[in-house]
């Protein structure tokens, strides 16, 4: 695991709080699923695995006794199909430190740049980088993700890698530039050299957790406080290298999802702007799930479950099921785009899918491997997850237009399922099946019959059941319904879109839903803004005219809203704008007050007459047409028109 150690204790009231928090979705007395493809969620990216620290010890393997060993890992039909690969750029450690004993050894990376003054030394790291070619060879369409656990030895306060004296952060203060300048280089020379282009870079690992202490067994970095500045820095040495976008920066994989929202609240638009995703690890704060995707969502950034295990896990349940209630939770609440496990050969039993023998070069998959591959053999890269409002399930439309069921009982009684598919407009009439079943298989099952668009199937006890329906269409996207707030002063919320107000007043609009999708706003004055709720203060007859909030949810569908607003203010009073085509562009000299380059139709001036000139939001510009070139609106006496100065 990526932060402290196996033996880590974990006191009854803080496990119990965990357990509140909601790891797993709740058992479900409910055995009628309903599958909604209307509301169609996160396009899912890929499963992955961490290369860290097992493809430090299995890239010596002989290429015959790797060659296997990665098909078990990549193999779409016969292993687990992963496509998502994270690097781990290591910062290596000061001469004489022998304490990075994690991972059978493997924990012990060499860093590309050894001294502070010497030259970058591109033949460090040779068998996890070997491991990662490999696989760029051999997988379609991968994704690589570079990470670090701790700038080089040099960079740091302590001098050590595994952390500061304290657990404090570590990196000097005057070296994020050149920690930036690292990563960055090491990405460079990955492109130009070696033929992988990560499409991140991330600079963090576990920043805000404490423990990365000095001496420790593996590399850490505290990194609480000025993540920004970091995330800012990476981001211009990939542009000044010519890497961004196509290499952009992810940010944070915090241990506890609740850190990782904090931290991704705290940045800055600037740092947003390198920002491709968001990461996290989902070992605890299991409750912010749901609110991390709407956070993310709502600054159009994907998230990533970038690596997890069973760290907090009680009670007597199969190691493999428990992990599958990790992949549910993280899917349907959390929306993750990817799922990527910490390491897939970790020498501790309960955390690894294959156990690997270094000395033997040899591989033996165990039940989680298995489990692993009820889920990533059939929701491949590109399907769209889609709702299924039962917490055992997940529903997932393949690019092949499959329609993918996976149901989890982990009690020890059979649950029988009806899948209500009455949403979907053409559905296939044969699901093919496969079961994981203890103590570790993947097997077929009798295909099941679909009939009148419904499904029905039994669960057996402490199983997996994968079920694929080819020939799924249809579901039609819905749009969320949106309640219009507005609040004058301090005032109640009135549900209005039509809003009056005195000069000086100030206003508040907060559109329902409250909570998740994606806000934009326009209005007068070329106003925009991205959050779900605006206020504005002291308010004059300028800021008069029309706010349209467009809400997109989760699903990708849009609604909107626009509220009239007007301020009473005799300076700046409102002009409703015409929005209807004018029937003639003709100049007339005597119906257009005889101004030359003015289009439009105005009745001749009556004496002591005036008119009234507005921009096209409604903002009083003056007595005279005597304005730039373009469209305009003009009010003589009674009437309105528009006008256009060429």
């Amino acid at each position: 695991m990526m932060g402290i150690g196996k033996d880590f204790k974990v006191s009854g009231v803080a496990l119990a709080a965990f357990c509140l928090a909601g790891l797993f979705a709740p058992a479900h007395a409910q055995t009628k699923v309903v599958v909604d493809p209307g509301k169609k969620y996160q396009v899912f990216e890929g499963w992955g695995t961490s290369l860290c620290w097992w493809a430090v010890k299995a890239g010596a393997w002989s290429e015959t006794n790797r060659s296997k060993l990665l098909g078990a890992i990549a193999d779409p039909d016969t292993g687990l199909g992963y496509t998502i690969f994270r690097y781990n750029i290591g910062g290596g450690d000061q001469p004489g430190h022998n304490h990075l004993t994690k991972g059978d050894g493997g924990a012990n990376v060499p860093g590309y740049k050894p001294t502070e003054k010497g030259d970058f030394d591109w033949t460090a790291d040779p068998y996890q980088r070997t491991i990662a070619i490999e696989l760029s060879k051999r997988v379609k369409s991968p994704i690589f993700e570079a990470f670090s656990n701790s700038p080089p030895w040099w960079m740091t306060k302590s001098g050590c890698v595994s952390g500061s004296s304290d657990g404090s952060d570590n990196l000097k203060e005057d070296y994020f530039d050149d920690f930036a300048d690292y990563l960055s280089e090491v990405a460079l020379h990955f492109k130009k050299e070696w033929g992988i282009t990560f499409r991140t870079v991330e600079p963090f690992n576990e920043p805000s957790a404490g423990w990365w202490k000095s001496n420790g067994g593996q590399e850490g970095c505290g990194f609480k406080n000025n993540q920004t500045k970091m995330i800012v820095e990476l981001g211009k040495a990939l542009q000044k290298k010519g890497l961004f976008p196509e290499t952009s920066v992810s940010a944070a994989d915090e241990t506890n999802i609740g850190d990782a929202l904090n931290q991704f609240n705290k940045y800055s638009s600037e740092a947003l702007s390198y920002m491709f995703q968001v990461n996290t690890h989902s070992y605890s704060g299991g409750d912010n799930r749901a609110k991390l995707f709407n956070a993310a969502f709502a600054k159009d950034k994907k998230v990533w479950q970038s690596e997890t295990g069973p760290l907090h896990k009680s009670g007597d349940e199969n190691i493999a099921l428990w992990m599958a209630g990790v992949i549910l939770a993280d899917l349907r609440d959390m929306k993750a785009s990817a799922w990527v496990d910490w390491q897939i050969g970790d020498p501790a039993e309960n955390w690894r899918s294959l156990a690997l023998n270094h000395s033997k070069q040899t591989f033996s998959p165990n039940a989680r491997y298995y489990m692993h591959a009820a889920f990533s053999r059939y929701i491949r890269p590109g399907s769209r997850i889609i709702d299924s409002d039962n917490g055992n399930t997940l529903a997932a439309l393949t690019p092949e237009g499959a329609l993918v069921l996976i149901v989890r009982n982990s009690g020890s009684s059979d649950v029988k399922y009806e899948f209500d598919l009455g949403e979907f407009v053409k559905i296939g009439t044969s699901a093919k099946v496969v079961r994981f079943e203890l103590p570790g298989s993947l097997t077929k099952q009798s295909d099941i019959v679909v009939s009148g668009k419904a499904l029905s199937m039994t669960a057996k006890s402490n199983t997996i059941t994968t079920m694929v329906i080819d020939g799924a269409e249809g579901g039609v996207c819905k749009p969320d319904t949106i309640i219009p707030y507005v609040k004058i002063h301090d005032g109640g919320w009135n549900e209005t879109t039509d809003v009056k107000l005195n000069k000086g007043d100030s206003l508040s609009i907060g559109p329902h839903p409250w909570e998740g999708g994606r806000w934009v706003w326009s209005g007068p004055a070329e106003f925009k803004s991205t959050s779900r709720e605006i206020r504005f203060k002291n308010m004059d007859g300028t800021m008069s005219g029309y706010y349209k909030a467009v809400h997109t949810n989760a699903s990708g569908c849009e609604g909107s809203v626009t509220f009239k607003v007007v301020v009473d203010d005799p300076a700046h009073p409102f002009v409703e704008p015409d929005t209807t085509k004018q029937d003639s562009t003709d100049e007339d000299s005597t119906t257009a007050i005889g101004q030359r380059g003015i289009v439009g139709m105005l009745q001749p001036l009556n004496a002591g007459e005036s008119i009234q000139v507005f921009d096209m939001q409604g903002r009083f510009l003056g007595h005279s047409l005597k304005q730039a070139p373009g469209t305009y609106l003009v009010r003589q006496g009674k009437n309105l028109r528009q006008v256009r100065i060429k």
